[in-house]
């Protein structure tokens, strides 16, 4: 991890793309008085945290893209969540003091770090900040429950669309969208492929088939969706998909 140091940490504070979106922040340019933020960068492709390391910080990743991995004993990878802007990263070492997964860089990040030890000394003398965390720990549990079950009971067509409508929803409300509505979408086959289940082969022939009907499109590493019910309609996804 490649540090900036805590240079003017007010004016990156008072910088912040994640503002609204963060458990640091009291108002529109002001961190939560009793942690102080580091800011730091992670290169693409290395870690920010090894499977069983033992953590000292938090982080909240505030630009890039990250992804939450573990090994499996065969050696196989399973990729449990994509990380983006906004959101918390390693929080559960606030409870625990090591984790059974890793979390590396997709892109090039920049991260909000935060020392443990302080962070956890608020929660006791705060209660609206420990709400906070509490509420943040609570939405990432439900989160996942509801992407597992979504990929046990999802045919690879479904995963698939699944995952690309979820990350392009989910990119759009943080603002990462172009004009023409395209999103960024640096995720190789790779990535997907251990996202979903699937092998490489596999997903590629899925992803292939939703290109030539028309309903998506991916290049330089941008995803274009161009019928977006469509999309949303073969994830089975509720709501609106605007």
């Amino acid at each position: 991890m490649t540090g900036f140091g805590t240079p003017q940490p007010s004016r990156l504070c008072a910088e912040c793309p994640i503002d609204g979106v963060t458990f640091c922040r009291i108002g529109a340019s002001a961190a939560v008085p009793g942690i102080r933020p580091g800011f730091s960068m992670v290169r693409r492709g290395r870690p920010i945290y090894r499977q069983g390391d033992v953590g000292s910080e938090v982080h909240l990743l505030r630009d890039g893209v990250a992804f939450r991995t573990t090994i499996l004993p065969d050696g196989r990878r399973q990729i449990l969540e994509f990380a983006l802007r906004g959101d918390p990263i390693l929080l559960p070492l606030l409870f625990v003091p090591r984790l059974p997964y890793g979390v590396y860089a997709l892109t090039d990040t920049v991260l909000c770090t935060f020392a443990v030890n302080e962070v956890a000394a608020l929660t006791r003398t705060s209660p609206a900040f420990a709400r906070r965390l509490e509420a943040a720990c609570v939405d990432a549990l439900m989160r996942a429950e509801t992407r597992l079950a979504d990929i046990n009971q999802r045919s690879a067509r479904e995963r698939a669309a699944w995952l690309l409508m979820s990350l392009y929803r989910d990119l759009r409300e943080r603002g990462l969208s172009r004009d023409d509505g395209t999103v960024p979408f640096p995720l190789r086959l790779s990535h997907i492929a251990d996202a979903l289940g699937l092998t490489v082969t596999h997903a590629s022939r899925t992803l292939g088939a939703l290109r030539r009907e028309g309903v998506i499109s991916l290049s330089d590493g941008r995803l274009t969706v161009h019928r977006l019910r469509e999309l949303a309609a073969i994830a089975a996804l509720p709501g609106d998909p605007v």
